[in-house]
Parts: C-alpha cells; structure tokens; sequence
C-alpha cells in the first residue's frame, strides 16, 4: 500500500497522553497507515477458551500442587490482563484445584524492576489478589537452567526457573531488533539475568569480518534473525512451557488470543500480524512526520528511539525526520546517556564489540539515524540531549507544516505517520518485492 493510497482518518498526533491537533497543511498530506480493519474485541468466551487450552498444553504435573510461574509483559508494553489472568486462573484452578496460587512475573528484562504498586496497576486489583507477585530484577541472583547450542549460558527469576510449569502471556507487537516481541522473547530477555540478556542481544552485531547491526536482526523478520534465534534456543531450555499469543487493537483491547507453543505457533501469528500492519512504499521519502505512538511509547528516547528505527527504511538518505515524542522521563536509561556522550560511532561500535551493552547499542542506533537524516525532534527532551544525539528541536507543528510544505513544494515526497513502530514500512523494489526492513548498518571498524 502506498502512501498516497491511505485513506484519511482523524487528524490528531499521539503524543504523550494528550494527542496534538495536526495543521490542516499536515492533515492533508499523505497519511502512512496499514488497511483498513473494524477490529472486534475478542469476548470473555475467547479468553476462556484460549487459557484451557494454554493450561492444558503443560506437561502433567509432577505432583497434584505444581508450581505453576505466569510471565507477563511489563509496563513498556501495555496489555490489558485483568480479563486474561482471570480467564487464566479460572483454567488453573479447574486443572489443578489444589494448586498454590501462581507467580506472576513482569518481563522486565533489563529495564528497572517494577514496584508491587505499578505491578497491582499493571495486572489489575483482582489478579493481584488471586496470585503471588514477584518482580524482576535483572541483577539480582538468578538460576542457571542451562546452555544453548549457540553457547549462551541461561539463567532465569527463580520463580520462574523452579516452576513445575510456565504460562508466557505476550502481546505480539515489532521488535526492532528481536523481530517480533512476545512467545520466546518474555523469557530471555523477559525474565533473564543481565548476563544473559546481554548475551541474546549481543546477537545483533554482525560477525567479524562484517561489523556493525546484523541486517536479519530488524522488526518483522524472523527468519535469519540471530536475536531471534538465541531467545529461541533458550526458550527451549524450559521443559515445560505454553503461551498465549496476544494481539491488541488500535484502541488497546484484545481482538485475537491463542494458546500455543513459545516459538513455533509465535512464528506463525506473527506472520498474520506483519501482513495486517504491513505499509509499503514504492519509492523513499523525502520528509516525514512521525509520532512515537504516544505514552507509553514515547515515555522516554529509548522506547521513542523505535520509532526513528522503524521510518528509517523508507526515508532517503538525507532526508527530513520530524519525530513527534514527548519523553517525560528524559533519556530513560542512564548507559544510553553515558554512550551517548561518546563523541564518535566509530568509538562506539568499537566498544561494543570488547564489551557489549544494549544501552551502547541503543546510543549508537540513535547517533546513527541522526548522522544519516535531517532529524528534529517535538519533545520535552533538554537541549543537551538533542545535542548528545545529533538531532534539532522542532518547536512546533506549525513548524513541522512549515518544513513539509517547503519540502512538498520542491517536488519532494512528504507524509505523516501517527503509528510509529507499531507498524512495518517497507519500501517495494522494481521487481515488486519489499527489501528487509532493517535499520542502517554501522559504519566501519
């Protein structure tokens, strides 16, 4: 689907929790959207459904009271889980009535650990009551469950680990580096130790003598992915695993939920989900408007960043980036702050390769794309950040209508795209075929 195809909806911006009202200059100008879709959200007879058979897809249990560990998003990926957790533990407590209350566990991966306030908040009053809570923290002690073929050593939550059986929940939505979020990924990273985490990562730099981002490892592609692959090396390592796939619609409610294995029923809802959120273009932009998809999304610049990376593939070289992201929490992780103060990305990827550090890669991605195009940012972001990134403060969208206008005017592509990374932008070649979506690879060591 071209841009100029996508049909005209309302002409509102996400950004924070409060969408911006677009310049009609703005409004009229061609609007990157997926197909059209009446989304219908799936009903409490889904979710029932789904949870039996999730539950009845663990491996008996050893003892009639299992351990039973439930793995849930995080708050950098909203869900609404009252309706599945209760859906969840009604199927629980019919399968194994004499069963301890489960374990449930935020995949936080790396990121801060959630407070048991912002974890109640998160899976809702009721769910908090029915099962136990036990955050995750990344640095704190963690079991070894064993090594993948590829060499990566797996330790995992301990009430994840010593479970008689997992239940992963996750909403399938892109992941700029693992493909896709949800299935494998809620365990490692999800629920690994930093080590471990950083290992799966580390997968996206490309072998020596390549240097720089792997081109497989990008949002919406699986196969060849290397990130992907080492989460779902170590997902296997869990014995006795099942998910539930998960997708949202555009207002946030559940239209599609299956149980199914952590990675090979993923793959294939995957595919489904790409080919229903999938923007192609025939030829690259000269200018766009983009919104990092409002809160949470545009939280901080390390969930924003997405957004930048997911453009990046159908805008030319040199081309005008206008990123709409509030960032009240500034950069959001103090080692992409420090990386970010690396004057060089020669230095940077150098330092990645002796000691890699998603926070490294995530300021070098960002130095990266702002080197490459003209980018401005609508944000709450202090100068010194915009500075330390490579980018310009926009300072309004009368502003931005200003410079997409003058860019139209010049025989230039222009457009707006108020999805950010919830969607999948490809530019179509002349044979008709769209390329891999995949960021820019670094420059040379």
């Amino acid at each position: 689907m071209s841009a100029d195809e996508a049909p005209m909806r309302s002409a509102v911006l996400p950004y924070g929790t409060r969408p911006l009202a677009l310049p009609a200059r703005i409004a009229g100008l061609p609007r990157l959207e997926a197909p059209e879709r009446h989304d219908v959200p799936a009903g409490a007879a889904a979710l029932r459904n789904a949870a039996r058979k999730a539950v009845a897809r663990l491996a008996p249990a050893p003892t009639r009271n299992p351990r039973l560990a439930v793995v849930v998003p995080d708050r950098t990926r909203p869900l609404p889980l009252d309706g599945v957790l209760a859906a969840l533990g009604d199927a629980i407590s019919r399968h194994w009535p004499e069963a301890p209350a489960p374990v449930v566990v935020p995949a936080s991966g790396i990121h801060r650990p959630m407070t048991s306030r912002e974890i109640e908040e998160l899976i809702g009053r009721d769910a908090a009551r029915r099962f136990r809570i036990a955050p995750h923290d990344a640095d704190r002690p963690a079991l070894l469950i064993g090594t993948t073929r590829s060499g990566i050593p797996v330790a995992l939550h301990p009430a994840v680990a010593k479970a008689d059986g997992v239940l992963l929940v996750g909403r399938i939505v892109f992941h700029y580096l693992a493909g896709f979020g949800g299935g494998r990924k809620l365990l490692a990273p999800g629920v690994a130790a930093r080590a471990t985490a950083l290992a799966v990562h580390r997968r996206c730099l490309a072998s020596p003598p390549a240097c720089g981002r792997h081109p497989n490892a990008c949002a919406g592609r699986l196969e060849g992915n290397p990130v992907h692959d080492a989460a779902c090396e170590a997902a296997r390592l869990v014995p006795n695993a099942a998910a539930l796939h998960v997708v949202t619609g555009t207002r946030g409610a559940v239209i599609r939920i299956e149980a199914g294995d952590p990675v090979s029923d993923h793959a294939a809802i995957c595919r489904d989900y790409a080919a229903a959120h999938r923007v192609r273009l025939d030829d690259p932009l000269d200018a766009v408007l983009v919104s990092a998809g409002g809160h949470p999304s545009d939280r901080d610049l390390v969930q924003a960043h997405k957004a930048l990376d997911a453009i990046a593939s159908v805008v030319r070289p040199g081309g005008l980036v206008l990123l709409a992201a509030r960032c009240r929490d500034g950069i959001g992780n103090p080692e992409v702050a420090r990386a970010l103060a690396v004057p060089s990305t020669v230095q940077l990827l150098d330092a990645l390769y002796r000691k890699f550090t998603i926070g490294g890669h995530t300021a070098l991605a960002l130095k990266e794309k702002c080197a490459r195009f003209d980018v401005r940012m609508l944000t709450e972001l202090d100068d010194a950040s915009l500075a330390a990134c490579g980018a310009r403060r926009l300072g309004s969208l009368d502003e931005a209508a200003i410079l997409l206008d003058a860019v139209a005017r010049a025989g230039g592509r222009v457009a707006w795209a108020p999805r950010g990374a919830s969607l999948l932008y490809e530019l179509v070649s002349p044979a008709g075929v769209a390329p891999s979506p995949g960021g820019s690879v670094a420059p040379g060591r």
